[in-house]
């Protein structure tokens, strides 16, 4: 019982972190905001939409149930 309650919580972070990454971006790219992160090799636009894609993975398996 006590894991299921972390990985809600777990889930919740992961979904708040996707959510500010979603938003982020698009104001990124229109240039409102700067892009903070920073992979080498790659594009800062592809860096910025794999950690949404990533958090939004995370948050998906804290609120998946068995």
């Amino acid at each position: 019982m006590e894991q299921s309650k972390l990985r809600i919580k777990i889930g919740w972070l992961a979904g708040i972190c996707a959510g500010a990454c979603a938003v982020w971006l698009p104001l990124g790219v229109l240039e409102y905001v700067p892009f903070v992160f920073e992979i080498p090799g790659e594009t800062m636009l592809r860096s910025h939409a794999g950690l949404a894609v990533g958090s939004l993975m995370v948050a998906a398996w804290g609120f998946w149930e068995k």
